[in-house]
């Protein structure tokens, strides 16, 4: 296991000493809650390089060194490994897997004058933060317009169901003042995070018959939930839409999953070109963060190959308004404050011989994001 902030070189390259590396600082969750997600990142990391390389995992003759630092999830770790990355003559980072660490990794990029490019964190305040942070995923934002756009119908009755800590309390409000701004009557249930016995709110949701539910719930209670929200028949008598967990997670969903309209920016078998065969031809469980780890790869491989390594002004004005083929499709880093616009898929899942496979309904909330 690695140390929380110790640093591990990984190149899959063996050509060129480690002194004419181009080096890259990793700093991500490996282990802790957020492992998950952060193995993502690191296999979708070393997947992009190989496949935007043709496998030499080389830029201009230099072979690309990626260096892990395992945070743990906690924001305090993240920076101290990001320090000492700086220390050792580092000057690109990414990763990030905690909306925490990636405020404070921004902050820390604008005063060292360095390039980063978060990983999987979702909250909002990434996009606009400063020149030098960029992101490789989607944004909270985006999800809540795509969550909104669900039901087509305006002046319609939605209800919001989400966790009651500050990322959730957000994220409901994020949602609430989309529809607002359409005509629609939005009301808010939030549940507290040690909740176990959900049937009240699901009393609660029933009462208020809302067109509309919209579902914001991760952790160890969502089966409970799910069960309760289907026992209740507002799975059989309301549009319910969500985010879309990890595939490993599916079976939290149980037996509602064929009701929902779930929301995600990656899933497996989403559409894609020779960038989506490549990945998944290197990682056939890619999931969402490993496309995030893939897209952060080809944003460092254009910096690195446009304006060189050392010259982070430069590589920030490559990737300022820098369009490109993402696996899922086509994404552009919006000029000025950085938001990478993108589809978000709507999906349903069906029981295909005893296993949950995702299968695309459309496109939503095209290319949303924080104003």
């Amino acid at each position: 296991m690695l140390a929380s902030v110790g640093l591990v070189a990984c190149s899959s390259t063996s050509s060129g000493a480690s002194g004419d590396a181009v080096r890259v600082g990793v700093t991500t969750s490996l282990t802790g809650s957020f492992g998950t997600y952060g193995n993502m990142i690191k296999d979708g990391l070393e997947a992009g390089l190989y496949c935007i390389t043709g496998g030499t995992n080389e830029v201009d003759g230099k072979p690309v060194e990626f260096v892990y630092a395992d945070d743990g999830g906690d924001p305090e770790q993240t920076l101290a490994a990001a320090t000492r990355m700086v220390g050792d003559g580092i000057n690109i980072l990414t990763g990030t897997t905690s909306s925490a660490a990636a405020i404070q990794l921004g902050h820390f990029a604008e005063q060292q004058n360095l390039l980063y490019i978060s990983g999987a964190a979702g909250i909002d305040d990434v996009t606009g933060l400063n020149a030098n942070t960029f992101r490789a995923s989607r944004q909270a934002y985006q999800e809540a317009a795509a969550l909104s756009s669900v039901l087509e119908k305006t002046n319609n009755k939605t209800v919001v169901l989400a966790q009651d800590y500050a990322f959730g309390q957000q994220y409901a409000s994020t949602i609430t003042g989309i529809l607002e701004s359409s005509g629609s009557e939005v009301e808010k249930v939030l549940v507290p995070l040690d909740t176990n016995e959900f049937t009240p709110y699901a009393r609660r949701i029933s009462e208020l018959k809302p067109d509309l539910l919209i579902v914001v719930y991760y952790g160890d209670g969502a089966p409970s939930m799910w069960q309760a929200m289907s026992q209740q028949g507002i799975l059989d008598t309301t549009t319910v839409a969500s985010v879309l967990v990890e595939k490993s997670h599916w079976s939290i969903y149980g037996d509602a999953a064929e009701k929902i309209n779930f929301v995600t920016h990656y899933y497996p078998g989403a559409p894609g070109g020779e960038m989506n065969e490549c990945l998944t031809e290197r990682v056939p469980d890619a999931d969402l963060s490993t496309h995030d780890g893939f897209v952060a790869a080809q944003q460092i491989v254009h910096a690195i190959s446009t304006a060189g390594p050392d010259d982070v002004e430069g590589m920030i004005d490559s990737l300022d308004g820098w369009s490109f083929d993402a696996p899922k499709g086509p994404m552009t880093i919006r000029p000025g404050d950085h938001a990478l616009l993108q589809d978000m898929y709507l999906v349903s899942l069906r029981d295909s011989d005893g296993e949950l496979v995702a299968h695309t309904v459309g496109n939503v909330g095209s290319e949303a994001a924080k104003p």
